[in-house]
């Protein structure tokens, strides 16, 4: 079966046990008279009231439906906002009637055959001394498709809601130059619903992260209410019909949701980062000139994503004393569980937090903390109508379980299992035919890049409006003037097998060299990046090294941690070997370090240059006495650019 005919299948699948399912408001009441006494909330006055009435009631599925329908209202329908012509918003990138959907599109970003690939059309544009801004737009055999080719939004005003963009001006206007020119950048890219990938935002730079997360927090709050203001017009239309008793509006007009309420997805690696997200997402309410907004469960949502009161942060603690590098302490300040969720509900004057997924309109959850909700669930249909996605930390999740993500990304936009209250007469035509995932705005934050980033970008991302991404030219680390760098250079013909032939080379050229070095065979520490090829050179040295070491990985215990530093220090073992991720967790000054051996290069910079600077041996080493050796092949070009230099890589790639 074709994947069109797939979808079909399920989608009827789906409309059969809709249909089967019994419902509350296609029974027939009797019309009775009953006297009640009642206490009601009453609405139409500006403050809460409880009023008690006497009331002889009638029971009718118009009524049941009015009340509904009055309920979206008052929900989801925001103060001062002008949406123009629904008839130009049916035509835009998440309309029901998106112009970027036709059948050469849709041909060209999902070919048919199992190893066909997208085509991209790639232009490189320098934009500023360093940064250069990649761009692609979708293609085929014939050139590029007219209907694909979108332009940012170089007036961003044109596009965000006025009761959000002056704000958001005013608090611009106190940021330094390069922030204002970030938000600049990313608010027109973000506008025009292109793909976008920032590879370059400072893990050390406190401000600039909150700069990126304002804009990028504009944009999801500008399309909630876009989107909530859509449905809310529609409601009105579609009861005011009903109540005069004219024409119906056309159906495929009222085709302006998904399958499930949750439109936004931000993933984040710490519950510190969802912190800084949520606080950022409601600012653009509170910050408002006339805002009354509400936020309901405020105080339980600082202590579960904060540290337990009465804890100390010994990293906020040591923040600018130097202990600590930057980067270190604002990725780990504050609560660092990678397990959690939370839902938020954008309502007219108020924000919900810890709603249920499937009353959501927004959803911050890590990788773990959504892979075992699925799991547990047994389906992933909260998922099913997400319109943006936002990545950030990408780099961060490296260093955790990269499945997760993955796992993820296998479960989003997928038809739903269950129908639960879906209006089908209401869900958009291209979610119904499983064409969301090629609208679907995928947005991704990293402070650098990994081959694995980079293949999430360019496989799994498919948005047929096309791709931005943002990269920049790295003028290299800065090391003690004097150490000994030698980068060898092993050959390797397929990025497949290069951890074999990576470990190949190790085990049968490199380190037996270092073994007859008098200078080597002592006093040195081996940096691993990868966990997997850190057990398998665990596993081969200690059956073939025949040297004294020991091992030290992220899951070592402190006392295994403190009894490998110990021995290293004291001389009692030669070899120290441990991996990146222990580092990044840890960063352990690892003092009886004479030589440093990479296995690989760091995927982040500042570890290289971290090692070379660690207290030695002896406190009287000159930086000429330090060894510094680094096994690389052609597949490390992206972390060897950030040790050495763009440059400087690409001439030490092609071995100039």
């Amino acid at each position: 079966m074709t994947e069109t005919s797939i979808t079909t299948a399920k989608l009827l699948a789906l409309l059969n046990v809709d249909a089967a399912r019994p419902r509350k408001r296609q029974r027939q009441f009797e019309e009775t008279e009953t006297t009640t006494t009642t206490v009601k909330l009453n609405r139409k006055q500006s403050g809460v009231t409880l009023e008690e009435t006497t009331t002889t009631t009638k029971t009718t599925i118009e009524d049941e439906v009015a009340d509904e329908q009055e309920d979206d209202e008052e929900e989801s329908s925001p103060d001062e906002v002008e949406m123009g012509d629904l008839e130009k918003w049916s035509h835009s990138h998440f309309g029901n009637k998106s112009s970027l959907l036709t059948s050469r599109t849709l041909e060209a970003i999902a070919p048919p055959g199992e190893h066909s690939r997208v085509r991209w059309k790639v232009d490189e544009k320098g934009t500023a001394p360093g940064r250069t801004t990649v761009t692609s737009t979708l293609e085929d055999r014939n050139g590029v498709i007219g209907e694909a080719v979108v332009t940012p939004q170089n007036d961003p005003s044109g596009e965000v809601l006025s009761n959000l963009w002056h704000p958001f001006q005013s608090r611009a206007q106190n940021l330094p130059e390069k922030h204002r020119e970030l938000q600049d950048e990313l608010l027109s890219e973000l506008l025009s619903c292109r793909d976008v990938y920032h590879s370059y935002i400072s893990a050390s730079d406190g401000e600039e992260q909150t700069a990126m997360r304002d804009a990028v927090t504009l944009h999801l709050v500008n399309h909630t209410w876009k989107r909530q203001t859509i449905i809310a017009n529609n409601n009105a239309r579609k009861a005011q019909a009903s109540k005069s008793g004219s024409e119906p509006p056309i159906p495929d007009t009222l085709q302006d949701q998904g399958f499930s309420r949750p439109s936004v997805l931000v993933i984040v690696p710490f519950r510190n980062s969802a912190l800084r997200w949520i606080n950022s997402y409601m600012a653009h309410f509170t910050a408002q000139s006339n805002s009354k907004t509400e936020v309901a469960n405020r105080e339980r949502f600082i202590s579960e994503f904060s540290l337990p009161e009465g804890t100390a942060d010994k990293l906020a603690e040591a923040e600018g004393m130097g202990i600590y590098p930057p980067d270190h302490v604002h990725t780990f300040k504050g609560n660092i569980d990678d397990n959690f969720r939370a839902g938020i509900r954008v309502m007219k004057k108020a924000l919900k937090l810890f709603e249920t997924f499937y009353g959501s309109d927004l959803i911050v959850a890590s990788p773990l903390g959504l892979r075992l909700a699925i799991e547990r669930e047994g389906n992933s249909d909260f998922l099913s109508s997400i319109e943006i996605l936002v990545i950030d930390q990408a780099d961060v999740m490296t260093m955790q379980n990269w499945t997760h993500l993955q796992f993820v990304f296998e479960h989003l936009n997928n038809l739903p299992k269950d129908p639960r209250d879906t209006d089908f007469s209401r869900v958009k035509s291209w979610f119904l035919d499983g064409h969301a995932r090629h609208l679907r705005q995928n947005i991704l934050i990293s402070s650098y890049e990994t081959p694995q980033i980079r293949a999430l970008f360019n496989d799994t991302f498919r948005n047929i409006a096309g791709k931005v991404r943002f990269e920049r030219r790295w003028p290299g680390v800065e090391i003690p003037e004097g150490i000994k760098q030698n980068f060898v250079k092993f050959e390797c013909s397929n990025g497949r097998e290069e951890a074999d032939a990576r470990f190949e080379y190790f085990t049968k050229e490199f380190f037996p060299s270092l073994k007859k070095s008098a200078v080597l065979s002592a006093n040195t520490l081996l940096f691993i990046p990868s966990y997997f090829d850190f057990i398998r050179v665990r596993n081969w040295m200690k059956q073939n090294a025949s040297v004294s070491v020991a091992f030290i990985s992220e899951e070592s215990s402190k006392s295994e941690i403190d009894r490998a530093r110990a021995q290293f220090m004291k001389g009692q073992k030669a070899f120290l070997v441990i991996t990146e991720r222990f580092h990044f967790f840890r960063r352990y000054r690892i003092k009886g370090t004479l030589n440093v051996i990479f296995y690989g290069p760091p995927d982040h910079a500042n570890f290289y240059s971290e090692l070379l600077t660690y207290p030695f041996f002896k406190k009287d080493v000159e930086p000429s006495e330090v060894t510094c050796k680094v096994l690389c092949s052609k597949y490390d070009a992206m972390a060897l650019e950030r040790l050495v230099g763009t440059k400087e890589a690409a001439a030490l790639i092609r071995g100039s």
